[in-house]
């Protein structure tokens, strides 16, 4: 059985929607792409010529909107996994957070590991440069207690410089090192836990 006149319109009202949220790709992944929903589309139905039977089944797929925004995430996170850019992998990962709670958390660990390795690595130099006012400081009381880092300057009175010397192989070896596996861990996390088309 096919689709009525009324289902196929909307279907194809449907697809080149699509189409044209997915401009930015390559017209042959495109036609591809529709080709494939379509087929998913007859698949799904059955070849039932009702309209809420294919409505229904498009509403299953989401928005036109929804479905290009999954499909040029996937894309973006292929050429993440072949990147050497830490800053293209965590826009990559970001956009993996917007579609699952794994994405999430993997965007969370590197964010805070980009930020503590970049940091670290940061402090490291301008200890190097600066040794005397260059550090991680710290002051505890009773009543508080702050942590804070400083370059530059003298520290505030009754604050205490607490790595000294060590920010220097921490920083410059550290910072670096967790930096790196950050960027290691975005990768591995693609490869493990991602999973293209899995909201199909």
């Amino acid at each position: 059985m096919t689709l009525s006149a009324e289902s196929e319109k909307t279907v194809d009202a449907y697809l080149a929607s699509l189409r044209k949220q997915l401009r930015d790709l390559l017209e042959e992944d495109v036609n591809d792409i529709v080709a494939e929903i379509r087929a998913h589309i007859l698949d799904k139905t059955s070849g039932e010529a009702a309209t809420d039977t294919v409505a229904s089944t498009l509403a299953a797929l989401g928005t036109p909107e929804e479905l290009a925004s999954r499909y040029r995430t996937e894309e973006l996170l292929k050429r993440a996994q072949m990147s050497r850019s830490s800053a293209f992998l965590l826009r990559s990962v970001l956009r993996w957070g917007a579609l699952s709670l794994v994405g999430i958390l993997v965007f969370a660990i590197s964010v805070f590991g980009y930020i503590i390795g970049g940091g670290l690595s940061i402090l490291g130099v301008l200890k190097l440069i600066s040794p005397h006012t260059t550090g991680i400081y710290g002051q505890f009381s009773e009543a508080s207690s702050s942590l804070s880092f400083n370059s530059g300057g003298p520290p505030a009175p009754g604050v205490h410089e607490l790595l000294g010397w060590w920010l220097l192989p921490i920083g410059l070896i550290l910072g670096p090192v967790l930096f790196y596996y950050t960027f290691r861990f975005d990768l591995w996390s693609l490869r493990k836990f991602w999973r293209p088309r899995a909201w199909r």
